[in-house]
């Protein structure tokens, strides 16, 4: 699959220059690089055309006063671009902000949820945008096409049609289905979902990215026989190898939520006969605040540190994911007729690099000083604006909404994400870990008032309209001030504010859709700690509150959700309390 198609004068000419009879674009001249394809550190010239490499070997290219030469300092090695094979690309920041910053620390390409476009956007103004953000070119953003909302809209059997699918599937940016949250309604019979699956692997022959936290071997076998081919929710190294064993490929994990590697990589080790090749790494959608950390050249220290070999490291963010995905004619090695993805570094033992390439063009020139120039100064293109708009103040919010049929059961939070329902006097008065929560439907048509424990004590309103849902999350101590906070956050364009007992505040200004930043990543990073720090303080208990305001309306995870129907019970599927109309 030719994802970067060349036309036939750019093809004749990548071969001419193969054949060292038309001069290069760009020569690498006896440049050590990293052959991820046998192991080896190899000295070659490496000649470019036409955005992709054309020649790696040992006799010079033809060259003009226009050819770009290149000669590498001792040590300096090239590797080829890393790839993040499961991003989720709207986490405060937008799928543009994220890939500027994803270039920085060496990953050219990123494998993207789809799942913000369907919330916001109809497939042909998804497309669109997909293709408009494949122009803007410096990182190559790939996508997945979903299955299901996670969220319990109603509209989702129509927004999730055969016909949409299929209309996603055929895209050439597009290169698998799911990440597919709702299998175990496929495992109770469900025909749409059985439907889909059919569709993306007997139509279209593509990879389907599973959700199976916690599954037993026979829930696995099922889901490798349904076409499910990889992973990423290994809770141990036995996790791990059980996926392994079935066939699928294993995202080994580092995020926000689940800093996961370290500990798998101990419990891997320990199985020296395992095929690493099918092992793939991933921070699985860090916020902003633990991008740095996460990237995959922190993950290759990693795994280098727990003792692995840097050639099996590499390959877990170039050749496996190239490989799994069946790019491996087009990304994920050194080699003739792949993309000119390449990342410059000072050795082997530092993956962080210091210039990187796309498509034969330098992205970034030295990262010492072009990474501000670059990832931290580039806010995003005006177009995002015309695809995301800022949330409208037309919703009229009182303080009496959010007393409307209290429901009797709460949502007690065990982790971040993980909840569990415990029964509570909807008039009775809040504990000192104890907050009012309430889902507001985005069009006022109703509302959903409940309590929450654990998720902050000196909390007294706040308000986001960063949800997997589209409707706005409240929480605090006092109705009235929520209620305030929301009208001022959709006043703003939408965003997150908190008001705390202190008397201090926080606000996170969220512009694109009420969701995403506009900004450059350095200062949404200050913005995502600052924030988490304030919670912190006031009694959040947790690493990542944000996830919780995320997740809160989704679906996926046991074991009560907030939804546009009600409380919902995941185990049991079915609503406990039903929302208010109003």
């Amino acid at each position: 699959m030719k994802i970067k198609p060349l036309d036939l004068k750019s093809y004749q000419e990548l071969i001419q220059v193969a054949l060292r009879k038309s001069p290069a674009d760009l020569w690498f001249k006896n440049a050590q690089f990293l052959n991820v394809y046998t192991g080896q550190l190899q000295r070659s010239h490496i000649a470019l055309s036409k955005g992709r490499i054309a020649y790696v070997g040992d006799k010079e290219p033809l060259t003009d006063k226009r050819t770009e030469v290149v000669e590498l300092e001792t040590p300096q090695i090239l590797v080829p671009g890393y790839i993040e094979p499961h991003a989720h690309p709207f986490q405060w920041y937008n799928p543009y902000t994220w890939g500027r910053f994803l270039v920085t620390q060496g990953t050219t390409t990123s494998i993207n949820d789809n799942m913000a476009l369907f919330k916001y956007l109809d497939d042909e103004q998804a497309l669109s945008f997909i293709e408009k953000l494949h122009a803007e070119e410096g990182h190559l953003w790939l996508w997945w096409s979903r299955f299901d909302a996670q969220t319990g809209l109603s509209q989702e059997e129509n927004r999730f049609a055969p016909s949409s699918l299929r209309r996603w599937l055929k895209h050439r940016l597009v290169v698998q289905g799911g990440e597919f949250t709702s299998w175990p309604l496929l495992l109770k019979g469900n025909q749409a979902l059985a439907e889909a699956m059919l569709i993306t692997k007997q139509e279209f022959h593509k990879r389907v990215e599973g959700h199976l936290p916690g599954s037993s071997p026979e829930t696995l076998n099922a889901m490798a026989a349904s076409g499910v081919t990889a992973d990423h929710e290994a809770l141990s190294g036995e996790d791990v190898i059980e996926r392994l064993r079935l066939g699928l490929y294993a995202s080994l994990r580092y995020s926000s939520i689940r800093p996961d590697l370290p500990n798998l990589l101990e419990e891997i080790k320990a199985h020296p006969e395992l095929n690493r090749s099918r092992i793939l790494l991933t921070n699985d959608g860090s916020m902003p605040f633990f991008v740095e950390q996460s990237g995959c050249n922190r993950m290759i220290e990693h795994v280098i540190a727990a003792g692995f070999s840097p050639i099996e490291a590499y390959r877990m963010v170039t050749l496996n994911p190239a490989t799994y995905y069946g790019l491996e004619e087009e990304l994920g090695g050194i080699a003739p007729g792949r993309l000119a993805h390449i990342n410059v570094l000072q050795d082997v033992l530092n993956p962080t690099p210091l210039r990187v390439m796309v498509d034969g063009k330098w992205v970034v020139q030295n990262q010492s000083t072009e990474r501000s120039h670059y990832s931290e100064q580039r806010q995003s293109p005006q177009w995002m604006k015309e695809y995301f708009p800022p949330k409208t103040a037309s919703l009229t919010i009182s303080s009496e909404m959010l007393h409307q049929s209290p429901a009797p059961v709460g949502i007690e939070l065990i982790n971040e994400v993980i909840t569990k329902p415990y029964e509570l006097d909807p008039h009775g008065a809040l504990e000192l870990n104890e907050l009012y929560l309430s889902l507001v439907d985005e069009h006022g048509k109703w509302v959903l008032n409940t309590r929450i424990k654990n998720f902050a004590s000196n909390l007294q309103a706040l308000a986001s309209t960063y949800t997997a849902s589209s409707h706005y999350l409240l929480m605090g101590r006092d109705r009235d001030e929520m209620a305030q906070v929301l009208e001022h956050t959709l006043v703003r364009g939408g965003g997150i504010q908190a008001t705390f007992t202190s008397g201090d505040e926080v606000w996170v200004p969220l512009p694109l859709a009420g969701g995403m930043s506009d900004e450059p990543m350095n200062l949404l990073m200050q913005h995502s700690k600052h924030f988490v720090e304030k919670l912190k303080e006031n009694g959040h208990p947790f690493a990542d509150p944000i996830y919780t305001l995320l997740f809160l309306t989704a679906t996926h995870l046991p074991f009560i959700r907030m939804t546009d129907h009600g409380l919902y019970l995941i185990k049991e599927q079915k609503v406990i309390v039903p929302s208010h109309k109003l």
